[in-house]
């Protein structure tokens, strides 16, 4: 747990939030809600989606905050069952990284 970790390791938490509906990729958390993005991929990166944006967060409050957002920026449709059916796929992304300090005679 990020809770548990020593005063030498710090950690940054970034998440993303995105939608495929009807094969289109859209970001969930941008202002720009009909701009289409695109999956790509590099060697030294691997694949991923151009363009998404990704927020630094502090705690799962601040997650919660941002999969609130996203949420009420889904596509919905009716269906014979459901009349709020979401007829999408919806990705929440979390990135975690970690460094740790190294300490030199230059820290002591």
């Amino acid at each position: 747990e990020i809770s548990k970790a020593g005063a030498d390791v710090k950690f940054l938490v970034r998440v993303s939030y995105l939608e495929i509906y009807n094969e289109d990729i859209c970001d969930l958390l941008s202002k720009d809600m009909k701009k289409k993005l695109e999956v790509k991929e590099r060697p030294d990166v691997g694949v991923y989606v151009k363009d998404l944006h990704q927020f630094s967060v502090k705690s799962a409050e601040d997650m919660d905050k941002i999969m609130t957002v996203g949420n009420k920026n889904r596509s919905v449709g009716s269906t014979k069952m459901n009349s709020h059916s979401s007829r999408s796929h919806a990705i929440f992304t979390i990135l975690l990284r970690g460094v740790i300090k190294v300490w030199t005679e230059r820290d002591i």
